[in-house]
């Protein structure tokens, strides 16, 4: 599988709430930074937030970007939780080494 591949498979299981199946897409050693906001480091941390935090998520890619070990992807977010619903654009870029995901940057607007 390429990076582009790994990319639809990994991001499919995150969007359905297949974290464990995520997590094998991924390094031991994944940051997944929330720009200005939080930085996660490691699987343990990141499945402990993608578990406890996209439940009240629902994304729409809308396109992605497949450069070398780069993914970039845009689309749409929604953060639905009992007082209220937000939408909001984002775009994350995915880097892989080795055929795992090692890091996600995630921007929100």
């Amino acid at each position: 599988m390429n990076n582009e591949e790994i990319f639809i498979k990994a991001n499919k299981a995150l969007s359905e709430g297949n974290y464990g199946e995520f997590i094998e897409y991924c390094t031991d050693d994944i940051k997944w930074i929330n720009v200005g906001g939080s930085i996660f480091n490691g699987k343990t941390e990141i499945l402990k937030y993608i578990s406890s935090s996209y439940d009240d998520i629902s994304f729409t890619t809308e396109d992605h970007i497949a450069e070398k070990d780069t993914v970039i992807e845009f689309g749409q977010i929604v953060f639905e939780n009992i007082d209220n619903k937000k939408e909001n654009s984002y775009c994350d870029i995915w880097k892989f080494k080795n055929g795992l995901i090692i890091q996600v940057r995630s921007f929100v607007i």
